[in-house]
């Protein structure tokens, strides 16, 4: 024991989950109402849309990414992936931590275009994402690898092939950060042993130490999405009975020219 009484917080046991907060006794948030703890709950300013409420917390997510690279005003930074993780992850290397070079790699035409919006200085289909770091880096290719490569590299994916990549294009002893959930993944780690290249991974947000200050990463991101108006990203609202369409709709949000898909309970 540890002096403290905890008998206000919880009756009973709780059955754990994969992530906090996912137990069967507490519920989830595809619902009319939850259960939060109080330090879970972020003010959202009254001049902020609903819109753009809804993609703070992504956005919280892909911000601390940016912040695990380690990058700063002289890096060189790709990421692979534009999705909602992606774009956040782009915006928060430029207006947070102020990376002047980062390179996208971009499957669909909308995607490209709001990675610009994000800030990025280059962006390229998946397949000119080699060529596209020799250009910024002046590096040689040397089989699947850049000689020299990026500072580091955001996996937005989280895939065997996007993995691999990032760990080829980043320089020796850069930093790959894992902001994809990934699967189970086949990997070559040779190119990670050999060129001492940092593996981490990028879990959500919490308190960031940023410009000499500790800030929770909500605070940030409340701040980006209004400064950036990224509330345009959520692209389309359901009503919760119609959850399997927005199910459908998110799982080809790409394909379909979406972003963010969300369910509307205002009405």
């Amino acid at each position: 024991a540890d002096g403290f009484d905890y008998g206000h917080l919880v009756t009973g046991p709780l059955e754990p989950g994969l992530q906090i907060g996912s137990c069967a006794d507490t519920g989830g948030g595809w619902s009319e109402s939850l259960v939060a703890h109080e330090s879970q709950l972020h003010l959202a300013p009254t001049t902020m849309s609903d819109e753009a409420a809804v993609v703070v917390e992504p956005t919280a997510a892909g911000i601390h990414a940016a912040l695990r690279t380690g990058a700063g005003p002289q890096s060189t930074v790709v990421v692979i992936g534009a999705g909602m993780m992606g774009l956040a992850a782009v915006a928060g290397l430029r207006h947070v931590c102020g990376v002047e070079r980062i390179v996208v790699a971009a499957r669909y035409p909308h995607q490209r275009m709001l990675a610009r919006m994000a800030g990025a200085d280059e962006v390229v289909g998946p397949e000119e994402i080699v060529r596209a770091v020799r250009r910024f880096t002046g590096a040689r290719v040397i089989g699947d690898s850049v000689s020299a490569g990026v500072d580091a590299c955001v996996d937005a994916v989280g895939s065997s092939a996007t993995i691999t990549d990032a760990i080829n294009l980043t320089r020796p002893r850069g930093r790959v950060v894992m902001l994809g959930m990934p699967a189970r993944v086949n990997l070559d780690l040779a190119p990670l042993w050999h060129r001492e290249t940092e593996l981490v991974g990028a879990y959500c947000y919490g308190t960031e130490h940023v410009h000499d200050r500790d800030v929770h990463t909500f605070d940030l991101a409340l701040d980006l999405v209004q400064q950036l108006d990224l509330g345009r990203l959520t692209t389309a609202t359901y009503p919760l009975d119609r959850y399997e369409a927005a199910i459908e709709h998110a799982a080809q949000a790409g394909i379909r020219g979406a972003v963010r898909i969300s369910f509307d309970l205002r009405s």
